[in-house]
């Protein structure tokens, strides 16, 4: 019976610092967001939670400890997206409806958390080496998922075969980041639907065999 008693407790015990932990984390993205990383403090952080200043401590060394953890987590989320675009995919129709549906997902992430993204990609930017460092292999994972995404299209007969992969991705990250970066304060970007209609079609119509494209097609009839 003690041993059971003792489980329940250690397993409840490690329930609410997780929560705890969470609380920071999720205040600490609303302060970030509203008063920016620089003007934040960890007072800020641990009033917006409702805990002591000395509980922030017990879960992080320093402010920005927690801040590369919001940066961590959005990253993962990007990558994750990227990711679904080859799972179980077998056909050429397959493969083009996870590349819609992965920009779909990428645009919304980005609207829907629009001040991390400004801290992500605004304060964040020459901060201390070690983002830098989390930066730089952010970019090169992300390119070695997108580079076996490109491979796949390759190997569905939907791309030439004389592409780079790993050039192709970086091209696709940097168009795909700046036209979502603006897309969040331009007004006269186009709508969701259209937006995402408008990424792939650039992304992809370069790299696809001559007998893949409608242009020629057309010219062909």
């Amino acid at each position: 019976m003690a041993t059971k008693k003792k489980t329940r407790s250690s397993s409840g015990e490690s329930k609410s610092r997780d929560d705890r932990w969470a609380q920071l984390v999720e205040a600490a993205r609303e302060v970030f967001g509203r008063k920016g990383y620089h003007a934040a403090t960890v007072d800020d952080i641990t009033r917006a939670a409702g805990v002591a200043k000395g509980t922030f401590y017990l879960y992080f060394a320093e402010k920005p400890a927690v801040f590369y953890e919001l940066i961590e987590q959005f990253f993962e989320m990007v990558a994750n997206i990227g990711a679904e675009v080859a799972r179980d995919v077998n056909t050429r129709r397959d493969y083009y409806e996870r590349v819609e549906d992965a920009a779909r997902k990428l645009a919304q992430l980005f609207r829907e958390n629009r001040d991390l993204v400004r801290l992500v990609y605004r304060e964040s930017m020459g901060m201390d080496e070690r983002l830098e460092q989390m930066v730089r292999t952010f970019y090169r994972q992300l390119a070695a998922v997108e580079a076996d995404n490109v491979r796949l299209g390759v190997e569905l007969g939907l791309f030439r075969d004389d592409i780079d992969p790993a050039l192709v991705a970086y091209a696709h990250i940097g168009m795909v980041e700046r036209v979502l970066l603006e897309s969040l304060f331009d007004r006269d970007f186009p709508k969701l639907p259209d937006l995402v209609a408008q990424i792939v079609e650039l992304a992809y119509s370069g790299l696809r065999r001559r007998d893949e494209r409608p242009e020629e097609k057309k010219r062909v009839g």
